[in-house]
């Protein structure tokens, strides 16, 4: 039995937080604040510290770096959760986004653990000056904001994700069952509009930043067309790619959301067709990713419009919030590249990303 230190300003998260980890069998002791942890730490060294970041009276970064400069607490592993990015967070052991799904966050516990188990401390803390440059208004508001909407989303989601634990484990009716899932996927669609406003901020402010490293393209492409299949099995996901002859460069996380943003729009416009094809093609110092819908295609008025904040090719029905293609469009630069688009009324759109294959 391992002894957890976890700091939450939320009432009902720590409350949830503390009932998963005693279900695996620890032992939690709860801070309400950053300096309430600390004072706990300095108590009882703790195996294993889970904090979140925007607390009062210590972040969660304030704790981290804290810690770190103290010999009997330099070497226990932290975990950080957050809603916003802040800076930093790569330090820690693990660092996870609001709202947490409930399997990732006992398997980050679990791992974490582990690794504390096998670690000789042999590296001196890390130092930092108390002094942070967040900069401007603006970020701390956005910061704010996703504290405020995130968190309690991330409540209600752990507690549906348990809720449906409950039911299955007795068995309950599948009415129940589905009732369930529906508040999980409406949680999912807040989260999605709440994290979409928050990099449309970002990317307008210009304070995104990627982790572009080389990778072969191929099998990403393939993790994220698994991916789909799996979700929408009624849909038909057909690849064609070749691995370009160089190295492309580019960060993983955000050509998925890329590709998701275009894969959504292929199987929610697809209309009676069930295929949506992706393939690649080389281009000069660079390869082309396409995705293409056969469906009800794009009037010629919206296309050139199509990756404008707020703008949507189906304005009169009222599906998503108009920033999917805009991130998209946004990210795709951010990698040096761009996002086009071509489209038919009645025989489908194409999406085109292009991405260097140099850094």
């Amino acid at each position: 039995m391992s002894l957890i230190l976890i700091a939450e300003d939320e009432e009902a998260l720590l409350e949830v937080f503390s009932e998963v980890l005693e279900d695996l069998g620890h032992r939690v002791v709860r801070a309400s604040n950053g300096e309430e942890a600390l004072m706990l730490a300095r108590t009882e060294p703790p195996d294993l510290v889970i904090s979140d970041h925007m607390m009062p009276r210590r972040t969660g970064m304030q704790l981290f770096y804290a810690m770190r400069s103290e010999p009997a607490l330099a070497h226990v592993p932290f975990v950080l959760l957050s809603a916003a990015r802040p800076t930093g967070r790569e330090e820690a052991e693990t660092f996870l986004a609001k709202p947490v799904d409930l399997a990732t966050f006992e398997k980050t516990v679990s791992a974490a653990l582990a690794r504390h188990e096998r670690a000789i401390p042999d590296t001196p803390p890390p130092s930092r000056d108390s002094a942070t440059s967040l900069g401007a208004a603006r970020e701390e508001m956005l910061n704010w904001v996703a504290h405020e909407l995130k968190t309690p989303l991330s409540s209600a989601r752990l507690n549906v994700q348990l809720l449906l634990r409950k039911l299955l484990k007795r068995g309950a009716p599948e009415d129940e069952q589905r009732s369930a899932e529906s508040v999980m996927r409406q949680l999912d669609q807040m989260n999605g509009l709440v994290t979409s406003i928050l990099d449309a901020s970002r990317l307008v402010d210009g304070k995104l930043e990627l982790q572009r490293v080389p990778a072969p393209l191929v099998p990403f492409l393939q993790e994220v067309v698994q991916d789909w299949s799996e979700a929408q099995p009624e849909v038909t996901f057909r690849l064609e790619a070749q691995e370009p002859p160089e190295q492309v460069f580019f960060d993983a996380e955000r050509t998925r959301q890329i590709l998701n943003n275009l894969l959504s729009n292929a199987v929610k416009y697809r209309g009676a067709s069930r295929e949506v094809d992706i393939r690649t093609a080389l281009d000069p110092g660079a390869v082309l990713i396409h995705v293409r819908d056969k469906g009800v295609g794009i009037p010629a008025a919206s296309l050139p419009h199509v990756f404008d904040r707020f703008r949507r090719a189906d304005s009169q029905q009222g599906r998503g919030h108009g920033l999917g293609l805009f991130i998209a469009s946004s990210l795709a630069r951010l990698h040096g590249g761009s996002l086009a688009a071509r489209s038919q009324m009645g025989e489908g759109s194409t999406f085109t990303l292009r991405l260097p294959l140099r850094s």
